[in-house]
């Protein structure tokens, strides 16, 4: 029986793993370290603790788990600026992954983007290249990138641009390297790589995240 920690759970595709993790028999505990017990699924495994995530060292009994799950993620327009966002996206997730390796955790796993590579022009992928250099640098005994392109799902925000694309792309299909894929896709094949550590590092390629 595996224990989780899962970071994001209130998030498109943290509540879908969320749900993932409860649904599979291998899996005894999700710890879920949050800022609002509220926007959590109170779920029968799922172990919801509230924490700061200024100082997460002051939380190091949530990485008492066999491995960690980062679904954390933000927008510019939600984050107010390119900073915060950062803060979300590249800052906090490698916080939580010094802290995850500081106590021994063996499996790491992360959403990252399509794209991903921090000498990007696009600020996002950039900011995503940088989280994965910063994860390899750490050496985990277990690895996990998904890399997913444009998420499906209902969230809990409205993403205009993202809303749009969607519509677009039902109706003209692009190649499987940019298809979309749906949040559970992603759920799934991250429950299945805990369920299956890979040897070093594993990168779920967005046309693998559409085969879950």
């Amino acid at each position: 029986m595996l224990k989780c920690t899962l970071f994001g759970s209130s998030g498109l595709v943290g509540a879908a793993c969320l749900k993932e993790l409860s649904a599979r028999k291998e899996i005894s505990e999700i710890v879920c370290p949050v800022r609002n017990p509220e926007n959590t699924e109170k779920l029968p495994k799922a172990k919801i603790i509230p924490v700061d995530f200024n100082n997460l060292k002051d939380s190091k009994d949530c990485f008492q788990t066999d491995a960690v799950i980062c679904c954390l993620g933000s927008t510019r327009k939600k984050a107010g600026n390119a900073k915060e966002r950062a803060i979300v996206d590249l800052h906090i997730p490698l916080t939580i992954a010094a802290i995850a390796k500081e106590c021994g955790v063996n499996h790491f796993l992360v959403v990252s983007a399509q794209g991903a590579n921090s000498k990007s022009w696009i600020p996002y992928n950039k900011t995503k290249g940088m989280l994965e250099d910063g994860l390899e640098f750490l050496q985990f005994p277990s690895l996990t990138i998904a890399r997913p392109s444009l998420l499906l799902g209902i969230r809990k925000e409205k993403r205009f641009f993202e809303d749009l694309a969607a519509k677009m792309f039902t109706k003209v299909p692009p190649p499987a390297f940019w298809r979309p894929v749906s949040a559970d896709s992603v759920a799934r094949a991250l429950v299945e790589s805990v369920l299956q550590p890979p040897g070093k590092k594993r990168i779920l390629f967005n046309r693998l995240l559409g085969m879950f």
